[in-house]
């Protein structure tokens, strides 16, 4: 098959995760609090599908982003993609049917994005300590939102292969 069904559930999720931390961003708005949770977005499809759906999937969950934040289109992408492909030739050492190396994934990708943004924002405001205040304030609260967010968003994402009756384990892992 051209496309795994599982990468559509997997988009439809991330759509999920994005559309609900925009909603917590948009409340949070009278106070310097901001969620940056888009490390979990790209761990599962990953470390579940074969490379070209992997690659599909996380191409248009890519663009979703880049199309919700403003950054430079293409940004997003292009990192999902980095992120995507370096754990993608490692992925047979993580354990994608539990969530401990899920979450600690998420997490290493998380504060990869969240550097990347910092960089990218410009150097003109380097010199700025509040810039820094708000890049750790921001860095601080994602990292503990996803101890809460990432395992559910995977048991989510696990439970919704079921309901679909769709393959629950991931393809083209080899046997121990």
């Amino acid at each position: 098959m051209f496309l795994d069904p599982r990468a559509l559930i997997l988009f439809g999720a991330n759509a999920l995760l994005l559309y609900l931390t925009q909603l917590v961003n948009s409340a949070a708005a009278g106070w310097p609090l901001y969620l940056f949770l888009l490390g979990p977005m790209i761990v599962l499809p990953v470390l579940y599908l074969r490379h070209q759906s992997y690659f599909i999937c996380t191409l248009l969950t890519g663009f979703w982003v880049d199309a919700s934040f403003n950054v430079a289109f293409g940004f997003f992408t292009t990192l999902f993609l980095l992120a995507g492909a370096v754990v993608f030739s490692v992925r047979i050492r993580f354990r994608a049917e539990h969530n401990y190396h899920p979450i600690l994934l998420a997490h290493g990708i998380n504060f990869f994005l969240l550097l990347a943004l910092t960089i990218a924002t410009g150097r003109e405001h380097f010199g700025v300590a509040g810039f820094w205040l708000q890049v750790l304030v921001t860095s601080l609260c994602s990292h503990l939102a996803l101890l809460v967010v990432a395992p559910w968003f995977f048991n989510l994402e696990r439970q919704l292969f079921e309901v679909f009756r769709l393959e629950t384990e991931p393809e083209d892992l080899p046997l121990l």
